[in-house]
């Protein structure tokens, strides 16, 4: 009795794992529902070495399936192979974003392991099912001015010149990076880039004061922004000077799913925001 419940315990547990590798691999934009226009890899393991393997895509997954021609254009690396001592098969798989007839149509990628030649070894085949889904990860960027082009703000001014304490103060800029489609943490690469104007600059990435000196072009990278958080907020802060038209210019580089992988298909266009002159006034007499 014991073993018997022993037994069924273990095979309890193998099939919650199982369960639960499915499901990772089976959430929306994971390698089974793969997000089109982003790269996966598919691997089948514990594979006889030695032999030799190939991948196809087949319409059907009965028996030995039958070869679709039409998306073998989107393997890579997938040419015939011999399996190595770790008994690995592995292949990587781009879908196109361009070809709307592959959203939502199931394919079954398949794997061929064979010996050439052999009158010992015989053919097998594995296959797994795959529906490739709308990429609906999406960036958005916007200018959270109502204007892209602002007169300068008074922070900390202080107009006094005689005595000599003038300070021509600062002037802030906010931008906001929203992420929709996924949920899971993520990673997010903009530029922040000084098209004009020669006054310092300092930045923050949390909505926060700023306090991280820029330079004239400046890389941001952030990795592991919390899951369920889908905005970041980028404020700048400029050193004004008289004279100067200061203009400065978001651009997101990038944006990455944690769990996935998956990165949008498209990224926004950058925004520009400008401050207008602040006059030059001479001395006093």
């Amino acid at each position: 009795m014991k073993k018997l419940l022993l037994s069924l315990l273990i095979c309890m547990g193998i099939t919650m794992i199982s369960s639960q590798t499915y499901a990772q691999l089976d959430a929306d934009g994971a390698k089974l529902k793969p997000f089109v226009g982003n790269t996966y890899d598919y691997t089948f393991t514990g594979i006889t070495p030695g032999l030799k393997y190939q991948f196809y895509f087949s319409p059907d997954g009965l028996g030995k399936g039958s070869a679709a021609a039409a998306y073998d254009a989107y393997l890579s690396d997938a040419t015939i192979q011999t399996v190595q001592a770790d008994g690995e098969a592995t292949v990587s798989v781009t879908w196109p974003s361009n070809v709307p007839v592959i959203v939502g149509k199931e394919v079954f990628l398949f794997v061929k392991v064979y010996q050439e030649g052999s009158v010992t070894t015989c053919d097998n085949y594995n296959a797994v099912s795959i529906t490739p889904i709308a990429n609906d990860f999406n960036i958005a960027l916007v200018d959270n001015a109502t204007d892209s082009e602002t007169c300068p703000e008074f922070t900390d001014f202080d107009p006094v010149i005689i005595p000599d304490s003038y300070n021509a103060g600062k002037t802030s800029m906010q931008f906001t990076i929203t992420r929709s489609g996924l949920a899971n943490a993520w990673n997010l690469k903009f530029k922040i880039e000084r098209i004009n104007g020669t006054g310092e600059y300092m930045y923050s990435t949390d909505g926060s004061i700023p306090t991280i000196v820029g330079a004239a072009n400046t890389p941001v990278e952030l990795n592991n922004i919390a899951a369920g958080t889908d905005d970041v907020v980028i404020n700048l802060l400029v050193n004004n000077v008289p004279g100067d038209t200061p203009e400065y210019k978001i651009t997101v580089t990038e944006a990455k799913d944690v769990t996935t992988g998956v990165k949008p298909l498209t990224y926004p266009a950058g925004k520009t925001h400008k401050i207008k002159i602040m006059p030059v006034i001479g001395t006093f007499q």
